[in-house]
């Protein structure tokens, strides 16, 4: 079957910066400071409340440094950041470095695959309120990793909607081995969060993020190879 393809621009720029994985948010709000004009790409946050959708630009810790990752229209915000130098910028008690290491551009093809492909996820914050209890509900490791499916097909289908991708067929998802479940703290509330390998039949970006906080590090995506290799 012939696939419909939608073509997705990614840049990704690395910096000299060391950051742990639970501090993206030291990251933005370094950003946050150097940015002109202000953009909300870049936090998300209107005048009105708060910008309903998939975020475009993302806060990452890869391989221990400090990146940004620009999707779609997210592309359009880079001149916000790189107008001027960046250079050193104090937060609170830190010096962030946003001098650029290196950068990374692509264009991705994003459609439905004939087969599945495999994926890994880290950090991923799939439950909040109603979910939460109902995942709590269930009993048997089977019937919540059957849920926990269904939620990372729906965080997948949120990813689409958000890049203005057409998802023309079903997404097939398979999910293996999600880890025991942990608390972690996000915006100083305690979430559940998960790492799990998963299959399913879809280009995905790397380390895009899914589900809760995907613009602050959380439900990073790593992958996507063939069953065969």
């Amino acid at each position: 079957m012939i696939a419909t393809v939608t073509k997705l621009p990614y840049q990704k720029f690395y910096f000299k910066q060391p950051l742990k994985i639970y501090e993206s948010r030291l990251l933005r709000s370094a950003v946050l400071k150097r940015i002109k004009p202000y953009d909300v790409l870049y936090h998300n946050h209107l005048d009105d409340g708060v910008r309903m959708g998939y975020p475009l630009i993302q806060y990452k810790s890869i391989n221990g440094k400090a990146a940004i990752l620009y999707l779609g229209d997210g592309i359009e915000s880079i001149h916000a950041l790189f107008s001027q130098r960046p250079g050193k910028v104090r937060v609170r008690d830190r010096v962030i470095n946003l001098e650029i290491e290196r950068m990374e551009s692509k264009l991705y093809r994003l459609y439905v695959t004939n087969e599945p492909l495999r994926y890994k996820i880290f950090n991923w914050i799939p439950l909040q309120n109603e979910n939460y209890l109902a995942y709590r509900r269930l009993r048997s490791d089977a019937a919540r990793t059957e849920f926990l499916g269904r939620m990372l097909t729906g965080n997948i289908l949120a990813f689409a909607k958000g890049v203005e991708w057409y998802v023309e067929r079903p997404l097939e998802l398979s999910l293996f081995r999600p880890s025991e479940m942990r608390w972690i703290t996000y915006k100083n509330v305690k979430m559940m969060a998960f790492d799990a390998d998963f299959a399913v039949n879809a280009i995905l970006p790397a380390h895009i993020g899914l589900g809760k906080g995907a613009a602050h590090n959380y439900g990073v995506v790593f992958g996507g190879k063939p069953f065969n290799k």
